[in-house]
């Protein structure tokens, strides 16, 4: 199997499951936002905001850290002491990072954000996650070093977020709203944290219970850090307009934003089905000093993320207001929220890979630069603009910025590796979007009339058959192949494990 089959068999994979995950995680806020209301989803997003910062701190960039490690690592030895050394620090750090939010619960819930005692009660109790969830990144990172996606996107991009919406469900018919944004994120986490530590074993031969022989690992820890560092800007970056918006305003205000947000991040997810086999294909490429290779993968997974994220960003562009609705009519005045986020969330997706680019080639810390000149600009546009525009503020602050480092990263690439994201190839994505674009906004008006739902499907049939038959007018080339024969990879394992389970059966 070539390196293109390789990244599109993976890929593929990735998208289906992070597909799928998105599925259940939309579900979880629509409902959520129709049953709880706006204001409970966003004591609920505030409480996510502080949990997945914490999350970031306590996990010491030791993810992405042992993710480089093993892939470059030859020995099975080194590889498994690595691992045990990365879940071992990785789980006393997640315990203390979990009594400090618990202590902090008060302080952040009513003088940051001048809520009731039920946002203190959420932050408080949603910290038991943070141990789980460590386990769960370092232990998904570790088999995904290993170039095999699938357990870690089993575990994080379909079980966690299935658990989450199912366990909201039963919270809430049975027990309470409150309850629903509550019990399922402590629950998602401590189920995801069994199954990811099978597979691990499964693929690396370790055992959970072998974490105690781990090992304090200081070369692991100095590669590390400056990614927590990275993380910790990037995630601060990431939950910065939840965070001030709950500082500047109230949660009606986040919960009415969080859709949007929610919606924009589907654009996203085509970058990071990419990056995970991405990063470590990249690692190796520059230690064996491969250039030529490294510059040729670099163009084709941008053409690629460009290409099939273009439809979902035209879409959302062109629908704004149903996708709102879908929501409950409270949310329909957040439409140009989510027009700014979805713009923001597309530059991002293009340009996101030259992100993983720096940390696998070892420029962590030119990274952790771009990230620290991001968040500084970001927060500070917040602070400007949401006291005075709200919502709109928060979104603008974060086309602002993504813009920028997006500009940033294309430079330091080039300057750093020579490697540059642009390629005549990349023209026919772009031209097919503009066909798709004119073609959805021409045909707009005869199907805005429809049930919400018939119009975003009937909107999506029109923009993908526009793109992808303009795509194929232009012409595949021998790269697009490749892609096609990931594809018909993953469609022969499904149809034969489709035909086994027949057979015994019968």
């Amino acid at each position: 199997m070539n390196t293109n089959t390789k990244i599109a068999k993976e890929s593929a994979i990735s998208f289906t499951g992070m597909g799928l995950g998105q599925v259940f995680r939309y579900l979880f806020t629509t409902l959520l936002a129709r049953w709880a209301g706006v204001e409970l989803l966003g004591i609920y997003s505030l409480a996510n905001a502080v949990t997945r910062i914490s999350e970031v701190i306590a996990k010491l960039g030791l993810d992405q850290g042992i993710l480089r490690k093993v892939s470059r690592e030859g020995n099975v030895e080194n590889k498994q002491t690595a691992i045990l050394s990365a879940l071992k620090m990785g789980s006393i750090s997640g315990l203390i990072f979990m009594l400090i939010q618990i202590a902090l619960a008060g302080f952040l819930a009513e003088d940051i954000f001048n809520q009731s005692s039920l946002l203190t009660k959420v932050i408080a109790i949603h910290a038991f996650s943070l141990p789980f969830y460590i386990i769960i990144h370092i232990s998904a990172f570790s088999t995904q070093a290993y170039k095999l996606l699938k357990y870690k996107i089993v575990v994080t991009e379909i079980q966690n977020p299935l658990i989450l919406l199912l366990a909201m469900i039963v919270c809430y018919f049975f027990y309470s709203a409150e309850s629903a944004i509550i019990i399922p994120v402590v629950l998602s986490a401590v189920l995801g944290c069994i199954t990811i530590t099978i597979f691990l074993k499964k693929v690396s031969g370790i055992n959970i219970l072998s974490v105690k022989k781990g090992m304090f690992n200081r070369d692991l820890l100095n590669y590390s850090l400056p990614i927590m560092f990275m993380s910790i800007l990037g995630t601060v970056l990431h939950w910065t307009d939840v965070i001030m918006l709950g500082y500047f305003t109230d949660p009606a205000t986040v919960g009415l934003y969080h859709p949007a947000a929610r919606t924009a991040g589907i654009v996203r997810i085509i970058l990071l089905s990419f990056s995970g086999i991405y990063g470590p294909l990249m690692a190796e490429m520059y230690a064996k000093k491969q250039n030529l290779e490294m510059n040729h993968l670099f163009k084709l997974v941008t053409r690629w993320i460009t290409t099939f994220s273009l439809p979902f960003a035209i879409l959302i562009l062109l629908f704004p207001k149903k996708i709102m609705l879908i929501f409950g009519s409270q949310f329909l005045q957040g439409y140009p929220i989510l027009m700014i986020l979805v713009s923001a969330a597309f530059i991002q997706a293009v340009f996101g890979i030259g992100g993983t680019t720096l940390n696998m080639t070892g420029f962590p810390k030119m990274n952790l630069l771009n990230t620290f000149i991001a968040c500084g600009l970001n927060i500070g546009l917040n602070f400007y603009l949401i006291p005075t525009m709200g919502g709109m503020g928060a979104a603008t602050a974060t086309l602002i910025t993504l813009s920028f480092i997006a500009f940033i990263r294309i430079i330091q690439n080039w300057k750093l590796l020579q490697l540059t994201p642009w390629s005549p190839k990349l023209i026919k994505p772009i031209f097919a979007g503009i066909l798709a674009f004119a073609a959805g906004n021409y045909l707009k008006e005869f199907i805005m009339p429809f049930h919400t739902i018939l119009t975003l499907i009937s909107g999506g049939l029109i923009i993908v058959f526009v793109f992808f038959t303009s795509l194929w007018l232009l012409g595949l080339d021998e790269d697009d192949s490749g892609l096609l024969a990931g594809i018909q990879i993953i469609l022969g394992n499904f149809k034969s494990k489709s035909s086994d389970k027949n057979e015994r059966y019968k």
